[in-house]
């Protein structure tokens, strides 16, 4: 804890004042704001200014730039602050002060580069997992015996880590059970029924988390394939389910569920990474709807049959929406459907695209 906090308090660090981009330039300063990590960027305001536009840029503005916020006259200081899983990145900011009303005004620039080490604010460890949304070991309708295998590999690299069960209906926490594993390079790492593995039993969610390598987002991607099937006399019924890199389920978008014929049991379900704000829309093949709303901490695992969640029939034909909102959000919407015959279970997710390593979440924002 003492190695973070001097960390912090030394978090790369640089400046560089003044610009070309303006006929005019002055000073900004920059001073790190505890315990968040963010700056506080100053500046004398400028006679005549009315507006103060906050820009960023990853590149020191030789390609990129994006306006973060707009601040009225007088202004004098901005606070930043960026989610990055890079652990190495700089951001540089330039203000710029103009008065679009008077064509006679010189607009004015200052310009400031500050660090920011994505894997201290344990973003980077945040993000740099893969999710399996949904797994299970437990009994279910008709005499179903669903059961979930897992593989790790064949890996590039020696991959060490640990793989973390979070059971449903409760907010994951530092104490949610967990295995280590280590695969070799070019090896495997099987698990029949990685549930029972993990020592537990029932529905819930799988992260695979790597620990052996900093910073994360360098991370060679260790191969993971699930399998949800239900086990019977005359051998298993399943699918292969998807897994999800979380910088994939950002923003996701509203999540669509055809409901099919009478012959599949329908669930729903998500899975956060952070708090998230979820509505569920039931549409009728007539038109009717019907809206819950779920407000679900991080980590957190929701599943539920879904005409036993509406309080209603959901029939084939209908559909169901899933929308999820807030303020930078992760989560992973999902859906499953079973066969009522054989119990055999599909999982419908989001699938993350081919990546060699973890992608790099970049995110600037400001606030006056």
């Amino acid at each position: 804890m003492r190695l973070l906090r001097v960390l912090a308090a030394t978090a790369l660090f640089s400046v560089s004042a003044g610009s070309s981009f303006g006929a005019c330039n002055f000073t900004v300063t920059a001073t790190s704001e505890l315990p968040n990590l963010g700056y506080r960027l100053s500046w004398q305001p400028v006679a005549g200014a009315t507006n103060y536009e906050v820009q960023a840029s990853s590149d020191g503005f030789s390609r990129v730039a994006t306006t973060l916020i707009d601040l009225p006259a007088g202004t004098s200081g901005v606070t930043v602050n960026r989610l990055t899983t890079d652990f190495h990145g700089t951001y540089s900011y330039r203000i710029i002060a103009s008065n679009p009303s008077n064509a006679s005004f010189t607009p004015c620039t200052g310009s400031i580069t500050v660090g920011f080490a994505g894997a201290i604010t344990g973003f980077s460890q945040r993000l740099g997992r893969i999710v399996i949304p949904v797994v299970g070991s437990t009994r279910g309708t008709n005499n179903a015996v669903f059961k979930t295998s897992l593989r790790l590999g064949p890996a590039q690299f020696v991959s060490a880590g640990k793989i973390i069960f979070h059971p449903a209906g409760r907010a994951g926490s530092d104490d949610d059970p967990s295995i280590p594993y280590r695969v070799e390079r070019g090896e495997t790492k099987q698990f029949d029924d990685v549930v029972a593995a993990l020592g537990q039993s029932g529905i819930g969610s799988l992260d695979v988390v790597p620990t052996n390598f900093l910073p994360l987002s360098d991370v060679s991607l260790l191969p993971v394939e699930a399998r949800l099937f239900n086990e019977a006399p005359a051998g298993t019924y399943g699918a292969f389910e998807a897994a999800v890199l979380p910088p994939d389920a950002f923003r996701p978008i509203d999540w669509n569920v055809y409901v099919p014929s009478s012959r599949f049991r329908v669930n729903i379900g998500m899975r956060t990474i952070t708090s998230a704000h979820v509505s569920f829309f039931h549409i009728t093949a007539g038109g009717a709807s019907t809206v819950k709303v779920l407000d679900l901490p991080p980590d957190y695992v929701f599943l539920d049959a879904a005409d036993h969640f509406f309080g209603e029939a959901v029939n084939p034909g209908d559909s169901i929406i899933i929308n999820i909102t807030g303020e930078n959000v992760f989560a992973i919407p999902f859906h499953t459907f079973t066969d009522n015959s054989t119990n055999d279970p599909a999982v419908f997710n989001p699938q993350s695209p081919a990546h060699v390593t973890f992608p790099v979440i970049d995110i600037p924002t400001a606030t006056p």
